[in-house]
């Protein structure tokens, strides 16, 4: 798979929505909170994306051209496959494959303090 750097640090989270199991809600974020609605075509084993919404904040160019890239990639979903459910591989309708690797969610730091002071 080709190295797509814009994906680097950018967590991507997929849920099912509750009313219909073909349609998801696709959530990312790199300076703003992208999202967007995916449903799965069964008949056709192809994924349609919703228009991908976006806050409205403004970051260093850089990270303004990384995620314009990375919503040009939610936009152009066609695939996503599940690879020993620790990696997603996304196909776009333009032929590139992005390959994003599962992590785990960090527990919360304890937080303590003398409260007797």
């Amino acid at each position: 798979y080709p190295q797509h750097p814009e994906c680097d640090g950018c967590q991507f989270e997929i849920k099912q929505q509750d009313d219909n199991k073909n349609n998801y809600h696709l959530h990312a974020h790199v300076v703003n909170s992208l999202n967007c609605r995916l449903e799965f075509n069964s008949s056709s084993n192809q994924w349609k994306t919703s228009h991908v919404m976006s806050t409205m904040m403004l970051g260093p160019p850089e990270e303004m051209k990384r995620e314009e890239a990375v919503s040009s990639l939610i936009s152009n979903i066609q695939n996503l496959e599940v690879h020993g459910e620790e990696q997603l591989i996304i196909r776009t309708n333009r032929g590139e494959q992005i390959r994003l690797e599962r992590f785990g969610k960090s527990a919360p730091s304890a937080v303590t303090q003398n409260t007797f002071n």
